[in-house]
């Protein structure tokens, strides 16, 4: 056996053993990146973006292509309210990852946030008109809802209507709806649209407030108490039940 041929059977080894090495290490480091994912994950269904964000950050270095990481970033960004972070991550989690819908979706979220109307509207209709999208309603309700903060009333009913068509049990809708008749000092059909949400889901305390408020503006003062009363019965330490409570103090000594 030549030196050569020697020289070259030690390099194939070890070419071979590298190989076999690296597909391992690489395995290692994205068992550790979900790890530290699915503690982030719980720690925003927690509402602890903060110690979230410390997670991912690690999760990002291990395994920077796992467009899941990103978008949870963006997540955790979003709620520290850094919104140029959480759209840079975004833009790579649909770069790792196109037209995915769920993405789409949240983007536009990140826009109605940014207060940036039209971004907003453009993303919540890929997520939409994408097939593979599970919760279409909520792009449409959020395109709506975003036509309403630029003051196309028409376009929002429109985009509502739409998502009560797709979805008519989503109660978060029909109280987008009201805003839209509150807008347009429309009493009858924004407290028909309270209604419907409230009955739809009892613990949307928000629904609940804003239509025993309209019910006092009608002065229906008995059907007001007993909404302000649910809430206080609900969520006494919450922010809508501590003004439920003031509410009820004031209904009472008129």
């Amino acid at each position: 056996m030549t030196v050569f041929y020697k020289i070259w059977i030690a390099c194939l080894v070890l070419t071979i053993s590298a190989c076999a090495v690296q597909p391992q290490a690489q395995s290692e480091r994205r068992a550790q990146a979900e790890m530290h994912y699915k503690l982030a994950v719980a720690h925003l269904q927690n509402s602890n973006p903060t110690y979230a964000l410390k997670e991912l950050l690690d999760a990002v270095k291990l395994d920077p292509e796992n467009s899941e990481i990103h978008v949870a970033l963006a997540q955790a960004y979003q709620k520290k309210g850094a919104y140029a972070k959480a759209e840079s991550h975004y833009l790579k989690a649909l770069e790792l990852s196109p037209d995915n819908p769920r993405y789409q979706n949240n983007f536009g979220a990140l826009y109605l946030d940014m207060k940036q109307w039209d971004k907003a509207i453009e993303y919540f209709d890929q997520a939409a008109s994408n097939l593979l999208f599970l919760n279409v309603h909520i792009a449409v309700a959020g395109k709506g809802y975003a036509y309403f903060q630029k003051g196309d009333y028409g376009k929002a009913l429109a985009a509502y209507k739409e998502a009560e068509r797709l979805a008519p049990r989503y109660a978060l809708v029909y109280f987008y709806e009201s805003q839209v008749y509150q807008a347009q000092g429309q009493d009858d059909l924004e407290k028909a649209a309270l209604v419907k949400a409230v009955d739809l889901a009892p613990q949307f305390l928000e629904a609940r407030y804003r239509l025993a408020v309209l019910l006092t503006r009608e002065n229906d003062l008995r059907a007001a108490r007993e909404q302000l009363k649910a809430i206080v019965s609900r969520a006494p330490i919450s922010d809508w039940g501590v003004k439920a409570k003031d509410m009820l103090k004031v209904l009472n000594g008129s």
